[in-house]
C-alpha cells in the first residue's frame, strides 16, 4: 500500500533527477486517507524527547554528514497538495476576514453549565476536561494570574491564523463562565501534585478557580478547546515516518508543510514546537479509518512563552543552543545578543512580543524542530508566500477572536503582526527568484513578482537566461504590480525557461519554468531553485 501511495503522490511531482515533468494534470490532492488499522498510541516521554532533540539526535545527524534533500511532497508547481496534514485555504480563493475570525470552528463556544469530568490541579498549569450543557466535550485552561488574557488570547489568535494558513487545528474559543456554573461528575478523578490520581471535589475546583484573576463582572476567562473527532493515538515525530501508518510515506523532516511552517512560526513567535503539541487522530470505524494530523496548544506563542519562563532569549536561541552558546564562550561573553534589547510592552496581555528586535533569519524555536532545520530557500519561500496572503483585515479579524479587553493592546498586536509579516516577506520571498502564478495570455507566459506585488520593493528586472549557462538572452522590467510577461515558444516541444530576478544590483538564484508551447501552451512544472539539479 505504501508503494501505491508514493506513486500517486509523486507521479506528477517534479523530478529533479531527470529534470523533466510528466505532461499530466497537476496533483492537488494526495490519497493518504486509505483505510488502515488503528495504530498504537505513541507515548510522549519528555525526558527522552528533550535528550534526543537537544543532544543525541543533533550529534548523530551532524556526524553523519548528511546532504540536504528537497521537500518530497510537492507537486509539479512546487506547491503542497491537500492531504491529511494540510489543506490549501487562504490564497486558494478570496478569503474573507469573517472566515479567518471563525477559523475551523463549526459551532458556538461551550454553553454553561459545565460538568467537570477530570482535572489537573497539581504541578504545571491547572485545567480540566468538561462537558457543556449540550454534551460537547472541552479542555478548559486559564491565564496565569500575572498576565491576564495573554494565553487565552494568544491561543485563539494563533489558532485562527494557522487554520487559515492550511493546518489542522482544534476548535478553540475564548470562554467566560461563573464559578456557580460548574459542577463535578460523580467519580471524576484529578492528577494531584505528584501525579497521583485522587477523587476530584468541587471545593478543589473552586480553590483552583480562586487563583484565576476574574473579569470586571466576576466571571472566569478561559480557553475552551473542543475534543477532536476520532480516537487520539499520540503526537507525530519530527523525524521519519510512523511505522504503523501505511499512509505515512514521506519522512516528516522532508514534508514541505512542516519545513515551511518555520516561516509562520517565526511570524507568530510560536517557539513551543515539540511533539506533545501535535496530535494524530484516528478517524473512522475500526479498520476503515485513517490518521489526521493536528497541531494543538498555541498559548505560548506571540511572546507568551518569554513571559512565562522569563527566558528573554526565547525566539533567538534553543533552550540549549550549541552554536550560540559556543559563540558566547569564544567571545568571553562580550558578544551582545540581539534579544538583550527586548522590552516588555505596557500590556500584560501582550508581554514582550515585538517587531523590534526581530529577525526572520535568526529566529529559532525553543527546542530544535528537525523540519525547520532541514528547511531551505524553496520551503521558506512557500511559507512566506502564505504569510504574505494575510491582509491587515485578516490579521485584525484573528486578533479580534482573542477578545482583548484593551483595544490598544489589540491594535498594537495587529500592527506588530503586519510589520513582522513584511519582514518575513522581504527575507524569504526575495531570497529566491519570486516569480509565481504563471499563466498564458496573448501568446506570452505571464507571472507575478511577489516582492513587487506585495509592495516590499518598488521594482525589479527579470532576466531570461540562454541555455544552461548564465548568459542573458533578454531583460524584462517588472510591472508596477509585479506583472512580467515573456514570449512563449510557438512550437509545441518541451521547453525550459530559466529566469532570475535582479533587484538592487543583486541577482537571485535562477529558477526554471518547464512548459509546452504551441497553440495550446501549458506550464508543466516549476523548479524554484536549481540547487537540487
Amino acid at each position: 500500500m505504501k508503494i501505491l501511495v508514493v506513486l500517486l503522490t509523486l507521479s506528477a511531482v517534479h523530478c529533479a533527477a531527470n529534470k523533466e515533468f510528466v505532461d499530466d494534470s497537476i496533483v492537488w490532492r494526495v490519497a493518504d486517507d486509505r483505510p488502515i488499522d488503528k495504530p498504537e498510541v505513541r507515548k510522549y516521554l519528555a525526558n527522552k524527547y528533550f535528550a534526543d532533540v537537544l543532544v543525541f539526535r543533533r550529534v548523530t545527524r551532524a556526524l553523519a554528514l548528511r546532504g540536504h534533500r528537497p521537500a518530497m511532497n510537492t507537486n509539479a508547481l512546487d506547491e503542497v497538495p491537500d492531504s491529511s496534514w494540510f489543506t490549501n485555504r487562504i490564497g486558494l480563493y478570496e478569503f474573507s476576514a469573517t472566515e479567518v475570525a471563525r477559523g475551523g470552528t463549526t459551532a458556538p463556544g461551550p454553553r454553561p453549565p459545565l460538568v467537570i469530568t477530570s482535572g489537573k490541579l497539581g504541578s504545571g498549569k491547572p485545567g480540566f476536561a468538561a462537558k457543556d450543557a449540550t454534551g460537547r466535550s472541552f479542555v478548559i485552561k486559564f491565564d496565569p494570574p500575572e498576565n491576564p488574557e495573554i494565553q487565552t488570547a494568544t491561543n485563539a489568535v494563533v489558532n485562527r491564523l494557522l487554520w487559515a494558513a492550511g493546518y489542522n487545528v482544534p476548535s478553540d474559543y475564548v470562554f467566560h463562565f461563573k464559578p456557580a456554573d460548574v459542577s463535578v461528575e460523580h467519580g471524576a478523578m484529578v492528577e494531584g501534585k505528584f501525579g497521583k490520581k485522587e477523587l476530584l471535589t468541587l471545593d478543589a475546583v473552586h480553590d483552583m478557580l480562586s487563583l484565576v484573576v476574574p473579569t470586571a463582572d466576576g466571571r472566569i476567562r478561559a480557553t475552551a478547546s473542543e475534543s477532536l473527532k476520532g480516537v487520539p493515538v499520540g503526537g507525530f515525530s519530527n523525524l521519519g515516518t510512523r511505522p504503523d501508518d501505511p499512509n505515512d510515506v514521506i519522512e516528516h523532516e522532508h514534508r514541505r508543510e512542516l519545513r515551511g511552517l518555520r516561516a509562520l512560526a517565526a511570524w507568530l513567535g510560536h517557539t513551543d514546537m515539540k511533539e506533545d503539541n501535535t496530535l494524530d487522530m484516528y478517524v473512522g470505524a475500526p479498520g476503515k479509518g485513517y490518521l489526521v494530523h493536528y497541531f494543538v496548544d498555541f498559548d505560548k506563542a506571540l511572546g507568551a512563552r518569554q513571559v512565562e519562563t522569563q527566558r528573554w532569549e526565547d525566539g533567538w536561541e534553543h533552550v540549549w543552543d550549541w552554536e550560540r552558546n559556543t559563540l558566547n564562550v569564544v567571545t568571553l561573553g562580550l558578544w551582545k545578543r540581539p534579544w538583550e534589547d527586548t522590552k516588555l510592552t505596557v500590556w500584560p496581555s501582550i508581554g514582550a512580543f515585538s517587531a523590534d528586535p526581530f529577525s526572520p533569519e535568526h529566529w529559532r524555536e525553543a527546542y530544535p524542530y528537525f523540519p525547520f532545520i532541514e528547511a531551505r530557500a524553496p520551503d521558506l519561500f512557500w511559507g512566506a508566500k502564505i504569510v504574505m496572503r494575510f491582509r491587515r483585515e485578516h490579521i485584525a479579524a484573528a486578533v479580534g477572536a482573542g477578545q482583548f479587553s484593551d483595544p490598544d493592546a489589540a491594535a498594537y498586536l495587529v500592527e506588530t503582526l503586519v510589520r513582522r509579516r513584511d519582514m518575513i516577506g522581504r527575507e524569504w520571498l526575495d531570497g529566491v527568484t519570486p516569480i509565481d502564478y504563471f499563466g498564458f495570455r496573448d501568446g506570452q507566459l505571464c507571472g507575478t513578482d511577489l516582492v513587487v506585488r506585495y509592495g516590499l520593493a518598488p521594482a525589479g528586472v527579470v532576466e531570461v537566461l540562454k541555455g544552461r549557462g548564465n548568459k542573458v538572452q533578454t531583460r524584462i522590467p517588472v510591472g508596477r504590480y509585479g506583472e512580467v510577461c515573456i514570449d512563449a515558444p510557438k512550437h509545441a516541444r518541451y521547453t525550459v525557461l530559466r529566469l532570475r530576478t535582479v533587484r538592487d544590483g543583486k541577482r537571485r538564484p535562477p529558477m526554471q519554468v518547464h512548459l509546452r508551447g504551441g497553440p495550446k501552451p501549458r506550464v508543466l512544472g516549476v523548479i524554484r531553485t536549481e540547487e537540487w539539479e
